[in-house]
Parts: structure tokens; C-alpha cells; sequence
């Protein structure tokens, strides 16, 4: 399912799981969402988009688009993030309307599969 998914979302990461509670309201730790592949020209300010790190990935909210980078900020945080570089992110929410679809808990198998190594 997730090769079918890459292709029909044009993302090499077409699922995540929400890991923090930085987007609450909207998004809930344990959240399972599907994001699509997305270029610079289609980002737009109040998008909720997924960035690579060193660490793995943040889902925050674009606050700012500039020539070079976008400025996130997650929703319940009280700074923005970092700049971050356009080809960092690897896409985008897909949304229902304007709401991000999410699979509410499902996220939390994928966490418990998969656990963070110390």
C-alpha cells in the first residue's frame, strides 16, 4: 500500500505519524496523516507541510514564503521554526476542504512499530 500511495501522491513519504503536540489543535499526537508530493510554486502560506531534519521530519504550519526558504511554525508553539531550504520539504497535507485529513490514533502503531532508538 505505501508503493501505491508514493505513486498516487507523487511522495517518497506519503504517510506520517504525528509526534508532538506543536499543531494541536488541528493535529493530535498519535495522528496518522498522508502527504502529497508538492513543488516551491504550489506551497502557500498556511499550508501544513512536512520538512526533513537530521532526526527525521516536522509537520508545521508555512507562516512565511521566501526567494530562498519558508518560515513553519507549529500552530501551539510560540516561536517559528528555523528557516527551512524548499528542497527540504516533501510535501504537503492532503486536506479535506481546508482541514488536513487525519486517521486519529492510527499514528500511534506506526510509533509503537517503529520506536525511537537511545
Amino acid at each position: 500500500m505505501p508503493k501505491t500511495l508514493s505513486l498516487t501522491l507523487k511522495s517518497p513519504y506519503p504517510i506520517a505519524a504525528v509526534s508532538s503536540n506543536s499543531m494541536q489543535p488541528v493535529l493530535e499526537k498519535g495522528d496518522l496523516i498522508l502527504i502529497k508530493g508538492v513543488k516551491k510554486g504550489d506551497i502557500k502560506t498556511g499550508d501544513i507541510v512536512v520538512y526533513k531534519i537530521d532526526e527525521g521530519f516536522i509537520i508545521h504550519r508555512v507562516i512565511k514564503l521566501q526567494d530562498r526558504v519558508l518560515i513553519t511554525k507549529g500552530d501551539a508553539n510560540t516561536y517559528p521554526d528555523l528557516p527551512v531550504k524548499y528542497d527540504k520539504v516533501v510535501g504537503k497535507t492532503v486536506n479535506i476542504g481546508k482541514s488536513p485529513l487525519t486517521i486519529p490514533y492510527l499514528g500511534n502503531i506506526t510509533a509503537f512499530a517503529n520506536p525511537v532508538k537511545k
